[in-house]
């Protein structure tokens, strides 16, 4: 037993980067890999919890409301009515891109802040159910992508910006610096959220392309997804976290031509 906690104890302290991975008790876990259903699951309940927990507010204060005027009950029931039809619709716009990969209206179900609302929610009641952050965060960028893919934000290669963690390996570096050679596109790498939100203002790309671990890639889409498209792809780690993390290079490149623009477009 001593010498299983002095061998996790020795695998944290090899690792330079990663306070947000504090807790991690040394466990390799090469990624938190999962498909959309996962976030879809846990969306529907979430939803759902708002308005249940909308319609007691309501219930618990529709006497009061009564005496107020005797208008004001009607328009509450008005608003939960509206409310929950925009959140039903949207889910139900979110359940067929996930079942058929081929959404629709892909510009309404991706309202920035709409998402990041949800998102945030969606989290919060993963964990009351023992679902991972990191799982549904790598479930929902899937869902994010794809969506992204159908109606694609095209961009000039100047303008298209590859943001990778410092954690990534040497090799994967190298690689990736070759598609940025190839489609002369713009490629930084950043160590934390702060140093992210400087170069992006000195940047100031028009489509952003995320490499890091889900944890970093939630912070960064939060704080940047209402001002500017991010594609978020998690990283694998095989030696796990923040050290030597690697990317499936073929969706990068992917996405580097799906939402590339000629220059003299």
């Amino acid at each position: 037993m001593a010498d299983a906690e002095k061998m996790k104890s020795e695998q944290k302290v090899d690792r330079k980067l990663g306070d947000e991975w504090s807790d991690w008790d040394g466990t390799v876990e090469i990624s938190a890999e999962t498909d959309g259903r996962v976030f879809i699951g846990v969306a529907v309940g979430a939803i759902f919890f708002i308005l249940g927990i909308t319609a007691l507010f309501g219930w618990s204060i529709y006497p009061r409301l009564n005496q107020m005027g005797h208008y004001l009950g009607p328009i509450f029931n008005y608003f939960y009515m509206i409310l929950a039809g925009i959140l039903i619709s949207w889910l139900l716009l979110f359940l067929w891109g996930a079942l058929t990969k081929r959404p629709f209206i892909s510009g309404l179900i991706l309202i920035p802040k709409l998402v990041n609302w949800l998102l945030a929610i969606t989290i919060y009641i993963g964990k009351l159910f023992g679902v991972s952050r990191d799982r549904l965060v790598n479930s929902f960028l899937k869902l994010h992508n794809l969506f992204l893919s159908t109606d694609p934000h095209r961009v000039k290669p100047e303008r298209l910006l590859i943001m990778l963690p410092r954690c990534l390996s040497k090799e994967m570096n190298q690689k990736m610096r070759q598609i940025r050679d190839r489609h002369g596109i713009k490629l930084t790498t950043a160590g934390g959220g702060g140093e992210a939100r400087r170069k992006i203002r000195e940047i100031r790309p028009g489509l952003i392309i995320a490499v890091a671990c889900e944890r970093d890639l939630l912070l960064g889409f939060i704080d940047v997804n209402p001002h500017i498209p991010v594609i978020g792809f998690p990283n694998i780690r095989p030696c796990g976290p923040c050290k030597d993390t690697e990317v499936d290079l073929s969706q990068i490149e992917t996405a580097v031509l799906s939402h590339l623009r000629s220059s003299e477009a």
